[in-house]
């Protein structure tokens, strides 16, 4: 067995001098297939003991027939440093973990004067290999110790600790002094210093793979693309062409190492790139609410790509602020505050009316002072344009943390992630737009409130199918006669959208004009299928109970007529046994199809408290989970169950049992509701009374 001892001053040189000793001692022993783990290992545990000690480091080598034992002892505090853990997305400073990894067995020994580690190389007896005898050519000659790691080895170290051992041999092995790895990392598009032998300071990176440092003596090499992504620099000059030969291959190593890595980072950027607008798209696709679709443009933004967004819609010109988000939720408020100060706002405002918010573009550090809510820079701030149909619907503006700057990758699948959500912003104003011109069609189609009289009470509901964007077929209404009394009506046009409530206008306007001037509910059906049939091709069939409400001494008289129409239902007092729910009046002619129809003329008189539900189909026709109709019989049963109900009451029972029967299913069909219900005349109504005419 051989020793070696050595006490190295706290100084960045130190790592290399033990990487010599451990060198020295190895090749004398013959155990060449143990020196790269050797070098790696020392290099680890001084650099450690160095940085975290802050001491003198003792060096202890012991070389027996086939292992190899290292320890490091410092006068440090005695802690242990883990300085990395095993992760993909960490590229250096594996530090224990690797020690862990490589080392046939280590640990560590701790007293009040410090702390030591120790590791040991070399396999069991029975499976030790013959070592290869030392190599007698000149350590700068030998191509095989400054390029000859093991794969597997290199794959455990990783592209950075792979780049700095590169480096490290190549300048022990000209017996250089100093040297450096400068380079672009995958996710930065700075140049910086990559990986350093020594601490000294080192040449301007920039400047070095730019051309323009003649003092420092480098080899470059490039990227997939042939643009330069980095310089391998040493303290000086190689002695000869074999030594510059040799100082081409490691650079050329080096190159090859970082550019799959680059290619290793791109692809997977590209898969979280895909995996991102894929989430967007689905998250989009759940929203139709402008609002909404805003704030998820921000979250998925923030904090992947940015530090803080914030999303504007623009409106004639005017952008108005959305949402804010960043990723420090306490600084929402004070960003929020900042942008809409007066002159970032009126820098926007200027920029949209004169349309020069074409491309992401970088805002003027000036428009957005401390916009990130902290002191100090905010750092980039880019102002993206939401832009579909060749109109620009909104403004996102995306800031990066103090000091860092956005990488290509990252402004394209930002202005990637900005047409994705200017599609769903555009899609939701288009829903929005066409559910407020369909809510506001349909307001006109229905009466805007109901008439309290003295004597009678009127209820109904209106439910229309679709997702809101289409105007329902369906109608009811309730109207003054000029002689006192009330008209009714409710019908069902078949068909929906712009057609059928053209139809539904054109039925309700005739039949209220008919009514008033005179006409009783069968000529004034008549006159109705007249007209439909007088539009030709543009008609539509359509359903009609069309009547007329009088008081009486003894209750409320009601004459109606029906053309095909669902027959309405009389709810009478219980005194009045099996048959007080029941079916009343005759179904008639459908309107729209034949030039003479037939329709009835029935009427009901309604005694105090007794009701008259009028119906369209879509109550008896709503299908449920098995695909039955509610049907008849249970629309008699519900409003069985509703005694002493009042007529809005009765109304809201009728439509919540026809929703709850089809729970689970698509409604295919408008539903509307009207009743008509007899009061005590003692009941005072709240709105302007209609007048009664006298009536036998």
């Amino acid at each position: 067995m051989t020793t070696s001892r050595a006490l190295l001053a706290p100084e960045d040189r130190s790592p290399g001098a033990a990487r010599r000793i451990v060198r020295n001692a190895v090749m004398e022993a013959g155990l060449e297939h143990i020196l790269d783990e050797a070098l790696l290992l020392t290099t680890e545990l001084v650099t450690n003991a160095l940085v975290h000690g802050g001491t003198e480091v003792e060096l202890d080598v012991e070389v027996a027939e086939f292992t190899l034992k290292v320890q490091v002892s410092d006068r440090g505090d005695g802690r242990v440093v883990l300085t990395a853990s095993q992760s993909e997305e960490r590229e250096g400073g594996r530090g224990i973990y690797l020690v862990d990894a490589l080392a046939t067995a280590w640990g560590t020994r701790h007293s009040q004067e410090g702390k030591t580690v120790w590791f040991e190389l070399g396999k069991p007896r029975e499976q030790r290999v013959i070592p290869r005898p030392a190599v007698a050519a000149p350590r700068r000659r030998d191509l095989g110790f400054v390029l000859g790691l093991a794969p597997d080895l290199e794959e455990r170290l990783g592209p950075a600790r792979l780049v700095e051992e590169l480096l490290a041999r190549i300048v022990e092995g000209l017996d250089l002094e100093h040297g450096w790895v400068v380079a672009r990392r995958p996710t930065d598009p700075e140049w910086m210093v990559y990986a350093t032998y020594d601490e000294t300071t080192p040449p301007d990176p920039e400047a070095v793979c730019r051309g323009l440092a003649d003092d420092w003596p480098s080899v470059p090499f490039c990227g997939s693309d042939g643009a330069v992504i980095g310089a391998l620099v040493l303290g000086r000059a190689p002695d000869g062409a074999d030594d510059f030969a040799l100082v081409r291959l490691v650079a050329e190593r080096i190159g090859v190492i970082l550019r799959e890595e680059h290619a290793r980072v791109a692809q997977l950027r590209t898969r979280g790139s895909l995996a991102l607008l894929a989430e967007a798209g689905e998250m989009f696709a759940g929203t139709l609410d402008v609002q909404l679709t805003t704030a998820l443009a921000a979250r998925l933004v923030v904090p992947r790509l940015a530090t803080w967004a914030a999303v504007w819609t623009v409106y004639q010109h005017a952008p108005v602020l959305q949402t804010v988000a960043h990723s420090d939720e306490s600084l929402v408020e004070p960003v929020r505050t900042a942008l809409t100060g007066t002159e970032g706002q009126e820098w926007l405002t200027e920029q949209v009316r004169h349309g020069a918010i074409a491309r992401a573009a970088l805002v003027p550090p000036k428009h957005l002072t401390s916009v990130s809510g902290v002191d100090g820079d905010g750092g980039e701030c880019f102002v993206l344009p939401l832009i579909a149909r060749g109109r620009l619907l909104g403004l996102m503006l995306v800031g990066g943390e103090s000091g860092r700057g956005f990488v290509i990758d990252e402004m394209a699948l930002l202005a990637d992630l900005s047409r994705t959500a200017a599609l769903a912003i555009d899609n939701a104003r288009l829903y929005e737009e066409q559910t407020s011109i369909a809510e506001g069609l349909q307001s006109w189609l229905l009466p805007r409130e109901l008439p309290d009289v003295l004597g009678c009470d009127f209820g109904a509901r209106y439910a229309a199918a679709g997702e809101g964007t289409e105007v329902g077929g369906d109608f009811y209404d309730v109207f003054p006669l000029p002689g006192g009394g009330c008209g009714i009506a409710i019908g069902d046009v078949c068909g929906k959208g712009a057609e059928a409530a053209a139809i539904t206008g054109i039925a309700r306007e005739i039949l209220r004009l008919l009514i008033r001037d005179g006409a009783s509910p069968p000529v004034a059906l008549s006159r109705l299928n007249e007209a439909l049939l007088g539009l030709g091709d543009r008609g539509r069939l359509c359903t009609v109970v069309l009547g007329t409400v009088r008081r009486r001494e003894d209750g409320i008289a009601v004459r109606f007529s029906s053309a095909g129409h669902p027959p309405p239902v009389h709810v009478g007092h219980a005194d009045r046994g099996p048959n007080r729910v029941r079916f009343v009046g005759t179904a008639g002619s459908l309107l729209g199809v034949l030039t003479d129809i037939d329709v009835s003329d029935d009427e009901v008189l309604l005694a105090p408290g007794e009701s008259l539900v009028l119906y369209t189909d879509g109550v008896t026709e709503r299908r449920g989970e098995a695909g039955s109709f509610f049907g008849e019989e249970n629309l008699l049963a519900t409003l069985r169950a509703a005694h002493g109900a009042s007529a809005t009451e009765l109304a809201g029972v009728v439509e919540f049992a026809t929703q709850q029967f089809g729970a689970h299913g698509v409604p295919r069909d408008d539903l509307a509701v009207l009743v008509v219900q007899a009061t005590p005349p003692l009941v005072q109504a709240s709105r302007p009374v209609v007048s009664w005419p006298a009536s036998g």
